[in-house]
């Protein structure tokens, strides 16, 4: 299969080397992209194209996998490059609300099928295998990828299943991490870092445990994370369930992202800060 990706970070370039590594022929747009992008899609054995109308033309499936802000300007530049050309099956991989899905998908012409996708796991790797959930009508077309270093999980006909699996699973996981930032951090700012770290230790061990490994990582992707948790608090919302903690997610997120540590990607992040050091980071941010 010529599956081609618009976006080649971790888990963009993740998924091609898995799927190369299954047989199939993986491109993205190298043109204009960062250095580092470049050695990610070189180590992922991606064919490099020069723009989204040569990626079009070479592919039977393209793949979203994007920072979400970038997820609708970039599928309404696909559309139109796609407007007069054959048969093709987009994926929206990207982590954003159902409705946002659901209007992405009404940008495309009867030409191109559209499959909601919503990926939960780690890029893969020869440990990793992340599910990626989908919905659409026909989303069966992608069942020769099942196995091919993921899982394909199928949630019916209906675009938006996907992303709303995507933004349950996320206001959990991503927003714990943002709770456990949060209560470091007004521990910090009311000189009870010891006392608390402490009790945490002993009494909660597990939470503890996974604020320590987990709060030094998470600069390196709050960056991204900020527009993800607005769109669960706007997938919230829609369904009536209270949206306010994540907008006090996205808000931790953005203070990640600005703070000393927020240039970091996963590739450059300091693996020997601890949490406790990323925490005063940021107290010294609010002053």
């Amino acid at each position: 299969m010529d599956i081609g990706f618009i976006g080649a970070g971790e888990m963009g370039a993740g998924l091609a080397w898995a799927f190369g590594r299954a047989g199939h022929t993986c491109r993205a747009v190298a043109s204009g992209r960062s250095a580092e992008t470049q050695a990610r899609m070189a180590e992922a054995g991606m064919e490099p194209v020069d723009d989204l109308a040569a990626l079009n033309a070479s592919s039977q499936v393209i793949f979203s996998v994007l920072p979400p802000e970038l997820a609708e300007p970039e599928a309404q530049a696909l559309a139109e490059a796609t407007r007069d050309g054959g048969p093709l099956v987009f994926v929206e991989a990207n982590a954003i609300s159902p409705m946002r899905a659901r209007r992405i998908a009404g940008m495309f012409g009867d030409n191109v099928r559209v499959i909601d996708g919503g990926i939960i796991g780690m890029p893969p790797s020869e440990d990793n295998r992340p599910r990626i959930y989908v919905s659409g009508p026909g989303a069966d077309v992608l069942a020769p990828l099942d196995r091919a270093g993921i899982e394909i999980c199928p949630l019916g006909d209906d675009i938006g299943r996907a992303s709303a699996m995507k933004m349950t699973y996320a206001g959990l996981t991503k927003g714990t991490n943002a709770l456990l930032t949060a209560v470091l951090l007004a521990g910090e700012q009311m000189d009870l870092t010891e006392a608390l770290r402490q009790e945490l230790s002993d009494s909660q061990p597990a939470m503890f445990a996974k604020a320590e490994t987990t709060v030094p990582r998470l600069p390196a992707d709050a960056g991204r994370w900020v527009f993800e948790m607005r769109e669960i608090a706007e997938t919230f919302r829609s369904e009536g369930v209270p949206g306010g903690f994540h907008d006090g997610a996205a808000e931790i997120m953005d203070l990640m992202a600005g703070s000393e540590f927020g240039h970091e990607t996963r590739r450059s992040r300091d693996r020997d800060r601890t949490s406790a050091q990323t925490i005063a980071a940021l107290a010294r941010r609010l002053g």
